[in-house]
């Protein structure tokens, strides 16, 4: 169990100080790291995605888990 080293890694890289945060040097800062290593970066745009979530408009919320109950705690 438990979260990989590589996926703290990616957090930790962009939950801190601006100067110091993932992607201050481009696309490349993403690429060197080991959770993305393998990922076919040049072939990225051009693969179908996973899941491609569908909507009726702008205020379609289908694709989310709404809990009434929060919507109306102030």
């Amino acid at each position: 169990g438990g979260v990989p080293a590589a996926a703290r890694a990616l957090v930790r890289g962009l939950l801190c100080p601006a100067g110091a945060r993932l992607g201050r040097g481009g696309a490349r800062d993403f690429r060197a790291l080991p959770l993305f290593a393998g990922l076919r970066w040049a072939q990225l745009r051009r693969q179908r995605a996973p899941f491609a979530p569908s909507a009726r408009g702008a205020a379609d919320t289908s694709n989310f888990d709404v809990l009434d109950d929060c919507l109306s705690q102030p």
